[in-house]
């Protein structure tokens, strides 16, 4: 696949595709929830505001107020205001990348290769393992559904009797199939990427 393409797809806003389904933020061991967990334990909100948007700073701002009152009676209620904060800041998250929140997942899910990917490439200031990982993924997604789509091309669309109707409807679910995911990585491509 042409390495410039992936660039474009994946630098554009590849991400923006089901970020709900693969939201690793709502896991106890994600990002908002460890920043929770270090404000509380350091004592300084602005740790994790910066994960929620500017409109949620005081909604967040007071629920730390209240966890770091309740955190210093007992370890019952540390544990009960740490997850109420954490709880808390995931949700106000959530909610600025105008997204659900159902919930903490446990820690250690498995979310995919793609955000392991996507932080090893921070972590390390590189892209280049992860526009590897995303040239490869998108080749074999096109590749797979054109396959498929050309196995299929021997069957008409316009069958003349009620016997190869069912054939013609392969024919034309493969060739959607094909289309919709290409216009997906298109249109994720010009996206804008993460809702502020």
């Amino acid at each position: 696949m042409n390495r410039c393409l992936a660039v474009i797809l994946t630098v554009g806003g590849l991400f923006v595709m089901p970020l709900t389904v693969y939201a690793h933020c709502d896991a106890i061991d994600g990002p908002v929830a460890k920043a929770a967990l270090k404000a509380l334990n350091e004592k300084n909100v602005n740790v994790v505001l910066p994960y929620v948007p500017a409109t949620s700073e005081a909604e967040l701002t007071a629920a730390y107020q209240q966890a770091v009152m309740v955190r210093v009676k007992d370890s019952d209620a540390r544990a009960l205001a740490d997850r109420y904060f954490i709880e808390t800041a995931v949700r106000l998250h959530r909610a600025g990348e105008k997204a659900a929140y159902t919930g903490l997942k446990p820690a250690g899910m498995d979310f995919g290769p793609a955000i392991p990917a996507a932080e090893k490439a921070l972590e390390a200031g590189s892209m280049a393992a992860l526009m590897d990982f995303f040239s490869h993924e998108i080749e074999v997604g096109i590749e797979s559904r054109f396959t498929s789509v050309i196995a299929k091309r021997t069957t008409t669309k316009e069958p003349s009797t009620s016997d190869g109707v069912q054939a013609a409807r392969e024919r034309v679910n493969a060739e959607l199939d094909f289309i919709t995911y290409v216009e997906q990585l298109y249109e994720s491509a010009r996206g804008n990427g993460h809702p502020e």
